[in-house]
C-alpha cells in the first residue's frame, strides 16, 4: 500500500509514524509521499524512515495522488477547498481520508469527484504514533477498519451527526491536561518538590487509565468502576464533593459548547 498526505502536521505525522511502525501483519505501508509543509515534521519522517520508504513533494501537491493510493488530507479548513480545486483523484484507484474538522462527506465528494463509497473523515489523536489512538471513521470500511486498528483501534461511524457528537470527549485532552496541572500545582503549593508532584500526578493518572481502557468495552464499565470505590471512603467522598460544587454540570455544559461549535450553531462559549 501506497500513502500520500497531503498537508503534513502533527496528526499527519503522527498517522504516519504510526502505520509505518505497527507490528500488524494485515498492514504493511510500502512508501509515504508526503508534502513538504510542515517542513520540519516532513523532514523528520524522512530522517526516521529513510528515502526508500518517504518521499517529500515540492510545492505541488499533485505527485503525491499520482504516487498513492489511500489520501489522507490534512490541511487547515480555510485551505481546504484551494487545495482539493488543484488535484486530480483517480475514482479507480484513489480513497480519500479527510481529517479536517469541519470537512463534510458530500462536500468532498463534490469537490473531488471521487465515489462516495472511497471518500471518509476521520478524526484522531497524535497518539496513534504509538498504536494507543482511537480513530473515528465515517462511513463505515472493512479496508480502513483494518487500516485503522493498527494505530490503536477504530470506531465506526454510521452518520456524520454520530461521528460529531463522539469527537466532544477528544476535545477535552486540554481539559485533562489542566486538571493534571492543578493537581501538580496544588502538590507544590502544599510543598512537594516539583519533580515528584508531576511524576507522582503522571503515573497516577495512567493507572487510572488502564484500569478504565480494561473496562471500557463494558458499557456498564466506568459504572462498575465507581462502584468499586469504598464506601464511606475518600474517593466516594470527592465523587461526592465535586457533584455538590456541580463540576459533572460545567463538564456537561462545556461539551455542549463544543458541540455547538463543532455543528455551527454557536461560538461554543458557555
Amino acid at each position: 500500500m501506497k500513502v500520500g498526505f497531503v498537508g503534513f502536521g502533527t496528526i499527519a505525522q503522527a498517522i504516519a509514524i504510526g502505520l509505518g511502525t505497527t507490528s500488524s501483519p494485515d498492514v504493511n505501508v510500502e512508501h509515504f509521499h508526503v508534502s513538504q509543509r510542515s517542513a520540519s515534521k516532513s523532514a523528520s519522517l524522512l530522517s526516521q524512515f529513510g528515502a526508500s520508504r518517504v518521499t517529500v513533494a515540492a510545492e505541488d501537491n499533485q505527485p503525491i495522488l499520482d504516487s498513492s493510493d489511500l489520501i489522507f488530507l490534512c490541511v487547515l479548513p480555510e485551505q481546504m477547498e484551494s487545495v482539493l480545486s488543484k488535484l486530480t483523484f483517480d475514482p479507480d484507484r484513489h480513497t480519500l481520508v479527510s481529517l479536517v474538522s469541519t470537512s463534510k462527506l458530500d462536500q468532498l465528494v463534490s469537490l473531488t469527484s471521487l465515489p462516495a463509497s472511497r471518500v471518509h473523515k476521520m478524526i484522531c489523536l497524535p497518539s496513534v504514533a504509538t498504536h494507543d489512538g482511537t480513530c473515528l471513521l465515517v462511513p463505515p470500511s472493512p479496508f480502513l477498519n483494518t487500516v485503522l486498528e493498527s494505530l490503536g483501534g477504530c470506531v465506526q461511524c454510521a452518520t456524520e451527526d454520530i461521528m460529531t457528537k463522539l469527537m466532544i470527549p477528544a476535545c477535552l485532552m486540554g481539559p485533562y491536561y489542566a486538571i493534571l496541572k492543578n493537581n501538580r500545582d496544588w502538590l507544590v503549593k502544599m510543598g512537594v518538590p516539583v519533580e515528584d508532584a508531576s511524576y507522582f500526578v503522571g503515573r497516577t493518572y495512567l493507572g487510572i487509565a488502564k484500569d478504565a481502557e480494561a473496562k471500557c468495552r463494558d458499557p456498564k464499565g466506568f459504572d462498575d468502576l465507581i462502584e468499586e470505590q469504598t464506601p464511606g471512603g475518600i474517593n466516594e467522598q470527592s465523587i461526592k464533593n465535586l457533584d455538590k460544587l456541580n463540576v459533572f454540570g460545567a463538564y456537561d455544559k462545556a461539551m455542549d459548547g463544543i458541540l455547538e461549535r463543532l455543528q455551527g450553531k454557536g461560538s461554543g462559549d458557555v
